[in-house]
C-alpha cells in the first residue's frame, strides 16, 4: 500500500502544528518560508495522483517535438543526427510500452531533450535558411508544454491570467 498521501499530510501537519509555534513571529522570512514549503507540499498531495500522466505528456510533447526535427537536420552531424534518431526511438518505446513508469518516461524525455538541445547549438551554425526552421519549431512545440506547465501550477495562485489556462484535466485529456 502506498502511503505516500498519508505521509505528506502528516508531513503538513507537523510544520503547521510543531514547526510554525516554534518559529519566531519577528523573522518574517523564516515564516514566509515555512508557509511556501507547507503550500507546496500540500499542492504535491493534490498533483500526486498526475505524476505518471505528467511524464507521459512531458515525453509525448519532446516526441512530437523531435518528430518535427528529424526532417530539418540535414545539416546536422552525422553524431547529433544519431542521437536525435536513437532518442526518438527510445522516446516512442516508452511511450507505448504498457509498462513503463514515470520514471522510465523521464528519462527517456530527458534523452530525448538533451538530443534536442544538442541540434538546436548545432543548428545556430547553420545557414538562416536551415536554422530557421528548427528555431520556429522548437518555439511552436513549446507552446503545449508551457500551457501545460501554467495549469500543472495553477493551484499555487502565481499564475497572473489564470482565466488563460485550461484545466489541468482538459489538458490531460487532450494527450
Amino acid at each position: 500500500m502506498d502511503h505516500t498521501a498519508n505521509t505528506l499530510r502528516a508531513i503538513s501537519k507537523a510544520l503547521t502544528d510543531v514547526i510554525a509555534p516554534a518559529l519566531d513571529p519577528k523573522d518574517p522570512l523564516a515564516n514566509e518560508q515555512l508557509r511556501l514549503v507547507i503550500d507546496y507540499v500540500s499542492f504535491m498531495r493534490q498533483r500526486l495522483d498526475h505524476l505518471g500522466e505528467r511524464a507521459r505528456f512531458e515525453l509525448q510533447q519532446q516526441v512530437l517535438m523531435g518528430s518535427a526535427l528529424v526532417d530539418m537536420m540535414g545539416p546536422a552531424t552525422a553524431e547529433t543526427q544519431k542521437l536525435l534518431e536513437t532518442s526518438l526511438s527510445e522516446g516512442r518505446t516508452a511511450l507505448t510500452s504498457p509498462g513503463a513508469t514515470a520514471a522510465h518516461m523521464a528519462q527517456a524525455k530527458t534523452a530525448l531533450t538533451g538530443a534536442i538541445r544538442r541540434l538546436v547549438r548545432e543548428a545556430a551554425t547553420f545557414t538562416v535558411e536551415a536554422h530557421g526552421p528548427i528555431e520556429r519549431c522548437v518555439v511552436e512545440a513549446s507552446a503545449a508544454q508551457i500551457m501545460f506547465e501554467r495549469a500543472w501550477y495553477l493551484p499555487l495562485g502565481f499564475e497572473p491570467a489564470a482565466g488563460e489556462v485550461p484545466s489541468l484535466a482538459e489538458l490531460l485529456a487532450q494527450s
